[in-house]
């Protein structure tokens, strides 16, 4: 059974419970858990929390850095907005052009959500953004936790908790002004959705209205706030119509139909504005950003002719961008067509076995190096001309290196080993298997670094719960036992075709 079904008590004939929505398959009746799993996920969130307080601690001091600047400046720009339209002062369109689309490298999804603190306080500090964002990010993940738990079962919220809940480089990375951990928090946020999605299919055969938008509500909200989500997001748009299609017939068809129709126009028109300004800033279809041809240059191209020939000392992914637009001044091309150039010139070179070592390597830092930010968090000492580097936090390290690490090896066997468990876990496993997948592609078109699993980690949580289902032949299915087992094999083929040909 899933957690929910095997934690359903039976409840008294004179006290019946009335039925609530996405409980189990068929007619759904509120769960009333048993004493010690509320114990168990009371002190697993108040642990959380107390985890998030002791790391925001050690963030607090520390400026913001890389991206996090640029979103922030983005988000004061649109805060500064707001304020002058409300006030009926003329919007400052040049700095939130510069400042929210500049080379067209960053969704808007972060300035957007960073934004209500500088509406609220325009001198707010580095320290006022970790601290706005902790608490965010905390309730965030605690209400979504509490949805899964609702849904799904408390086994896998519990989980969460612990994974990624209780690893501590997580809860750093939750005051951080990066978007990777909130756009992981949006596709957490698709798991109890499709998980209902499916029961309705499996039930009556139909996808209701409000799923669907939901659904598309939460795949365009990960899409803002990271754009290297798109893959997934069209692949679960996908995916969903064509389950629909396999499971659904009759006039059911067309009312699941029009609401997969839903899912895909909640994300087409949400995204629209955006796509078409950026279009219209770049003179060609932009959907998110601009970005690919100098990541595949940076990261697998000769990087002393990324400028055919060398580029000039300092910041180069500025610099790339600043030669691009200078050679597209001279020559009357599109500065996005001089920067594909670029790219394929950098990369002429490239051979098929330095692709793939090139891509296990950024899988390495990607999936493998958990705790490698942390010098981010260790700001210089102040008052000292020449301050010496502050030392590691090895608790941090040692225990994110080993929890996250036990959480990979784990989910791993969940993903690669199909269990006969009722449907409700395989849809767990399956939803986990190919997120993980589509998610991975970062590591193919992109450097990869020790700040972006946060976007997947929780996936890591939702394996490893439907590898914690008890076994139940009789309500297990046979399609879903048959699609992990399709996905398994994927992973093997792929990862190994990566080392075969890395040699």
């Amino acid at each position: 059974m899933t957690d929910t079904d095997a934690d359903r008590v039976h409840p008294a004939a004179s006290a019946p419970p009335p039925p609530v929505t996405g409980a189990g398959n068929g007619p759904a009746v509120r769960t009333r858990w048993p004493v010690m799993p509320v114990v168990v996920v009371g002190v697993l969130v108040l642990l959380n929390v107390a985890l998030r307080v002791v790391m925001a601690h050690k963030a607090l001091p520390a400026p913001l850095a890389g991206d996090e600047v640029s979103y922030t400046a983005g988000a004061r720009a649109l805060a500064d907005s707001a304020r002058a339209l409300v006030q009926g002062d003329e919007v400052p369109t040049d700095e939130l052009q510069a400042r929210l689309v500049g080379n067209g490298w960053f969704m808007p999804g972060m300035p957007l959500l960073i934004a209500p603190l500088f509406l609220l306080d325009p001198a707010a500090d580095d320290a006022a953004v970790r601290v706005y964002l902790g608490v965010l990010s905390t309730a965030v993940f605690l209400a979504l936790v509490a949805v899964v738990a609702r849904t799904v079962g408390w086994r896998t919220a519990a989980v969460l908790l612990v994974v990624p809940g209780l690893v501590p480089m997580y809860a750093l990375f939750g005051s951080s002004a990066w978007g990777d951990g909130w756009a992981g928090l949006a596709i957490l946020a698709t798991v109890p959705l499709l998980v209902v999605m499916w029961r309705r299919l499996d039930a009556d055969g139909v996808v209701r209205l409000r799923d669907a938008a939901l659904l598309g509500l939460a795949l365009v909200v990960a899409l803002y706030l990271r754009s290297s989500t798109l893959p997934l997001v069209v692949a679960v748009l996908v995916l969903l119509v064509v389950v629909t299609l396999l499971r659904t017939r009759g006039r059911a068809l067309a009312r699941s139909l029009a609401a997969c129709a839903v899912a895909v126009g909640v994300v087409v028109v949400l995204m629209a504005p955006w796509s078409a300004h950026m279009s219209r800033t770049f003179g060609e279809p932009v959907t998110t950003t601009t970005t690919m041809s100098l990541s595949l240059a940076y990261a697998f191209g000769d990087r002393d002719e990324l400028c055919f020939g060398p580029c000039v000392e300092g910041n180069i992914w500025t610099n790339m961008a600043r030669y691009a637009r200078a050679v597209g001044e001279q020559t009357g091309e599109n500065p996005l067509e001089v920067r594909r150039q670029m790219r394929d010139y950098a990369m002429r070179d490239v051979t098929p076995s330095g692709y793939a070592a090139s891509v296990l390597d950024n899988f390495h830092r990607y999936a493998f190096s958990p705790a490698s930010y942390d010098h981010v968090f260790r700001p210089p000492l102040e008052g000292v001309e020449k301050p010496p580097e502050r030392a590691p936090d090895t608790v941090n390290i040692t225990v994110t290196t080993w929890l996250y690490l036990g959480a990979v090896a784990v989910a791993a066997g969940a993903l690669l080993v199909p269990r006969r468990v009722r449907s409700d876990a395989q849809v767990l496993v399956v939803t986990a298997s190919l997120l993980l997948a589509l998610l991975m592609s970062q590591p193919f078109v992109h450097v990869s670094s020790g700040r972006y699993w946060p976007v997947f980690v929780p996936l890591l949580g939702i394996a490893i719960a439907g590898l914690l289902a008890p076994a139940d032949p009789a309500a297990s299915s046979t399609a879903l036992r048959r699609t992990q087992l399709v996905l398994a094999v994927g992973w093997v083929v792929v990862v190994g075709a990566l080392f075969l040909v890395a040699g």
